[in-house]
């Protein structure tokens, strides 16, 4: 080998400067992975918290004589609808928006009022037209009305359910008959008197708000609401037995809608009267298995309160949805307490 061909070697300090180099290199591609990650691990953790993070507390409905009632939850779109007592508008609106908008206007289809609502698997939406008697159910993804139904002269058609297999119930507060809504194969429907209430051994009292709140629970039971008692009533959907729920000496005066998640009912608590002693609130109940007794948990009221809760609905964020209907004032031709009209989102375990 000749001087020519002779291989050269790197000195000490030209293998220090490569050394730091490569050093550089690496935090630089090590930083940016952890960037990376830190980045792709907080847009999963934003994705997978929205669902209840950045949903409001409440939302608000339009208009200064809107005395929301009703509300129903459509879990295939986030939406929610509300009725109206002054007028029987209806308005819906989405869960991670902050208020709600008139979705089918006053006097539409002959709608002055609205008492309970809800939606079934079809997405088809129940109003109750209270003192009006009367039932409608619409098409909630085109608006079309399908069927309006009429219930006894001089009743309230309060609250509606509908159970698994497509049957609706339907309370009527001022007479004593739960109502069968059915469609059949043709999409004809047909609106029956199935419960005598009665003869089925309910503390009925002529003149006041007797059966109001209604829930289907399972493929075998109802559970209603008598506002005038406090009492929970189980019913059964085969026989139309009704015996009333062991809550312990509690009792729930001025129940109102009833909701349903795991065990547990949700009892919505207003102050028809305005006592004084009485605080708005949702009242939870800790059921067994049979339905045949609860045990109440514990009153859910938000930092604001409540006025006059009338309604709720859970959604699939674990929340349930409170109608501050302001019903009471209503109900006696005074304006409403505080405006704008709001729905409370509450959280629940």
């Amino acid at each position: 080998m000749d001087e020519t061909t002779r291989p050269t070697y790197p000195t000490e300090a030209s293998m220090r400067l490569l050394a730091s180099a490569l050093a550089t290199v690496t935090v630089i591609a090590v930083t940016a992975v952890a960037g990376s990650q830190a980045a792709a691990g907080s847009e999963s953790a934003a994705r997978s918290g929205s669902a209840t993070a950045r949903l409001p507390d409440h939302y608000v409905i339009p208009g200064e004589k809107a005395f929301p009632t009703g509300v129903a939850y459509d879990p295939r779109s986030g939406h929610y609808y509300v009725g109206s007592a002054q007028d029987g508008t209806l308005y819906r609106g989405h869960v991670r928006k902050p208020a709600a908008r008139v979705w089918s206007p006053d006097g539409r289809d002959g709608r002055s009022f609205t008492a309970g609502m809800t939606i079934d698997g079809e997405g088809r939406l129940y109003v109750n037209g209270g003192a009006t008697g009367t039932l409608r159910v619409y098409d909630s993804a085109t608006g079309t009305l399908l069927t309006t139904q009429h219930g006894a002269k001089g009743g309230f058609v309060n609250d509606v359910t509908v159970a698994a297999d497509g049957t609706a119930y339907v309370t009527d507060s001022f007479k004593p008959v739960v109502y069968r809504l059915t469609e059949d194969e043709r999409g004809r429907w047909r609106l029956e008197h199935w419960l005598d209430v009665d003869a089925s051994g309910v503390d009925w009292i002529d003149g006041q708000h007797n059966l109001n709140g209604i829930v289907a629970v399972g493929s075998r039971h109802l559970l209603a609401v008598q506002s005038n008692t406090g009492k929970l009533w189980r019913i059964d959907r085969s026989t139309g037995r009704t015996t009333e729920v062991d809550l312990g000496g509690h009792t729930l005066v001025n129940g109102d809608a009833l909701a349903w998640r795991d065990g547990r009912l949700y009892v919505t608590q207003g102050n028809l009267y305005d006592d004084p002693d009485t605080e708005p609130q949702v009242a939870v109940l800790e059921m067994d298995e049979d339905l045949s007794s609860g045990r109440f948990v514990h009153g859910l009221v938000p930092p604001e309160g409540l006025l006059h809760p009338s309604a709720a609905v859970i959604t699939d964020h674990d929340r349930l949805l409170v109608v501050n209907s302001q019903y009471n004032r209503w109900a006696v031709g005074l304006p409403p307490q505080s405006l704008p009209f709001t729905v409370s989102s509450l959280p629940i375990e």
